[in-house]
């Protein structure tokens, strides 16, 4: 099949006049270009404090407990004779959020690549629950349960911490081999783990409570590909695999209410293991000096094959037999996307783009029995196998007027079909523009308008779906539509050393065919920044910025014509500025960051009865960096940091709310992250 492929590519550039003979390259020398041959690199050692315990703060980062940490980070390349090399770059060694990438091989010959990462999710550090088995699949709790009501549980006694997040370690492995001019073959090899918990609830018809959720999960990724690069010819073939394995199918837990109809144990379903195959083949073909074509396509399927859980855990309920005893799900994708680029003149150039997306879902439908909250049977529910098809069209032209104006229009059209839902077809269709200009080589100004519309081939709610959907609904991915976006931006060098860039963004979404449901929406967004050279040694940068999202929707309590409106208003300010100094020149260099950030959001619920509003939630964010880095000599370096950050947040739904707040409701009792954390580090970097 190579020498079939290696064959097929040759005739193709041969015929394309890719085989004439060019320039003899072979005593051209580069004058400017430096190889440094050896070794190089640095490494930079030291220790580092963290004033207080936050989930919060070390989400990602790993600095989410109280006490010392090993500052080590390391960057090394080296250079032989003969194009070998290799390179080795590893940061954060002393956090659970730390990295390592390695690379090695010939240049122009093979390359060996060893990827390390590990990244902390940390959700929540002040969690309290009574049951036992946390992080494990069967949930129990202690003497004194069940209860009628939480007032009437021993959570004084019972209740114990539990931290909620997870920690991902990535391994990979890959290479690639260059066998002949123009060929490359790769093969990229990449194992996940993901172990924590996270939350989740369990219900039983009124009663329903906070659960722990044990995440023990696998996920292997492989793609190989062949790939050849000619002079007007380009392809690759490729194969992508991906396998998830999940070492627990199932979470039971105990009733913490006294139990009804026999519900004293419930079960939940955990992410079933699944695998996904895909075969990739792309092209590019230069038609000529000015328009360019490329084009691929991609087959893949999804399936799993998990065996069924019980209907219930309920001795007392018979739902009757299931289907069969697994799903037998499957999943066809087909992908494909062609693109025409042509430089029509040297002012003017054109834009054609197709894109294809395909998911047919191939699993067979059956009647499955139906238990609500494990005490009462329902009617037998069947699956709705849910597929869509997905065809793009883009045109556009970019034409530049002069040496500093430039203008583009377009027209894209986004038509989508889908099964087994509420909208057969939907079309989106947008006519934008833009142009950009400068005057005097000192303000340059940009300008861009959209304006869309989606309309869809009819609304009527899906057969089959219990209880049934108000015929006034319409979901807002598949209603009708009317969308305005634009922007503005000004650019302004007001002397050599300064700059001042404004800009603002607005859009709004008009549903004016939905009764009930999402109605309107708009988002709007100015901001500014202003960098200043104050001299040769010292320069401050700023920047500030308010966004501003709103929607509308409506509701119907009374399953007929709205009787209730809703109106979010969220805002979000931010406000920043750095300043860097060379204190003492090619010794010391000074700086600091400071970062300010507010949102707040605005929550009414109208019903013409005069109720009282939510509170407002709010967030505040303060974040302050101080650094330091003093040469000691020509290759070692002193460098110091200070770090404070403060946070604090709002939010009425968690907000004094304990495990025993609400009487039929048993809660972690989260609060809303707050935080003061101070972060002081000083290592000592040696470069060679």
């Amino acid at each position: 099949m190579l020498s079939a492929l290696s064959g097929a590519a040759a005739a193709a550039d041969s015929a394309t006049g890719a085989d004439k003979a060019g320039p003899d390259i072979s005593e051209w020398k580069c004058e400017s270009c430096k190889f440094v041959e050896g070794t190089s690199g640095s490494v930079n050692v030291g220790a580092g404090h963290v004033s207080d315990s936050s989930a919060k703060f070390g989400d990602y980062t790993g600095l989410d407990r109280k006490g010392g940490y090993f500052i080590g980070d390391a960057d090394v390349r080296s250079r032989g004779k003969d194009g070998a090399y290799w390179n080795l770059d590893a940061s954060n060694i002393g956090l659970d959020g730390r990295s390592l990438n390695a690379e090695g091989g010939q240049q122009g010959k093979y390359k060996l690549l060893l990827k390390y990462d590990q990244i902390p999710h940390f959700l929540t550090d002040n969690s309290q629950t009574p049951f036992s088995g946390n992080g494990g699949t069967t949930l129990t709790l202690p003497a004194g349960f069940p209860a009628g009501t939480t007032g009437l549980m021993p959570l004084a006694g019972t209740l114990q911490p539990v931290d909620i997040g997870t920690q991902r370690k990535r391994m990979g492995l890959g290479g690639s081999w260059l066998a002949m001019a123009g060929w490359e073959y790769a093969v990229n090899y990449r194992h996940e783990t993901r172990d924590g918990n996270k939350r989740t609830s369990g219900s039983f018809f009124a009663n329903a409570a906070n659960l722990v959720e044990p995440i023990s999960y696998d996920t292997d990724q492989v793609d190989a590909s062949v790939s050849y690069l000619g002079r007007r010819w380009q392809a690759k073939l490729a194969y992508y695999g991906s396998t998830f394995r999940n070492a627990n199918d199932s979470l039971t837990w105990q009733n913490p209410f006294t139990p009804l109809a026999g519900a004293g144990f419930g079960q939940l379903a955990l992410p079933p293991d699944n695998q996904f195959h895909q075969v990739l083949a792309s092209a590019g073909f230069q038609l000529s000096d000015r328009t360019r074509a490329t084009a691929d396509i991609a087959m893949g399927r999804m399936s799993q094959n998990e065996s069924f859980l019980a209907s219930t855990q309920n001795p007392f309920l018979a739902p009757g037999p299931l289907p069969g005893t697994s799903l037998n799900g499957r999943a066809d994708t087909l992908n494909a996307n062609l693109k025409l680029n042509s430089a029509v003149t040297d002012k003017l150039r054109l834009i054609a783009a197709y894109v294809h997306n395909d998911r047919d879902n191939r699993t067979s439908q059956a009647a499955y029995p139906s238990v609500a909250t494990d005490m009462f049977l329902g009617l037998p529910r069947t699956n709705l196998p849910y597929s869509f098809k997905q065809e793009k069209w883009n045109l556009s032209a970019e034409l530049k007027a002069t040496a500093k104006t430039r203008a583009a229009i377009g027209y894209d059209n986004d038509t989508q079909k889908r099964t087994f839902l509420e909208a057969d077809k939907t079309q989106d269709q947008t006519l934008w523009g833009k142009v950009s200009t400068g005057f005097m080589d000192k303000i340059d100004l940009s300008f861009r308008y959209a304006h869309g519309e989606r309309r869809n081939s009819g609304y009527q709610p899906v057969p089959g779906i219990a209880p049934p959907e108000n015929p006034l609904l319409r979901k807002y991915y598949m209603a009708n539509r009317t969308r305005d976006s634009g922007g503005l931006r000004a650019d302004f060098a007001v002397r050599e050393n300064v700059n001042i860039g404004l800009g603002v963004e607005s859009s709004k979404d008009q549903y004016t065919d939905s009764a009930i449901g999402l109605t309107g929406g708009s988002d709007f967004n100015v901001n500014g920044d202003v960098s200043v050279a104050i001299t040769p040694q010292t320069s401050l940068h700023l920047f500030a910025n308010r966004e501003v999202i709103k929607s509308k929707q409506a509701g119907s309590q009374a399953f007929a014509t709205p009787d209730w409106t809703g109106e979010n208003r969220d805002t979000v300010d931010s406000f920043g500025f750095g300043v860097r100094h060379a204190a003492i020149k090619d010794k010391l260099d000074i700086g600091a960051d400071y970062t300010m950030s507010r949102t707040e959001g605005e929550i009414k619920v109208l019903t013409g009865v005069g109720e009282p509003g939510f509170p407002n939630l709010s967030t505040t964010l303060d974040s302050l960096k101080l650094y330091a880095s003093y040469r000691v000599k020509e290759n070692l370096y002193v460098n110091a940091g200070y770090w404070y950050e403060r946070y604090d947040s709002k939010n009425w739904a968690l907000d004094g709310v304990g495990p025993g707040t609400i009487p039929n409701f048993l809660a972690f009792g989260d609060q809303p992250p707050r935080y003061k954390v101070n972060v002081v580090r000083v290592s000592m970097k040696y470069k060679f």
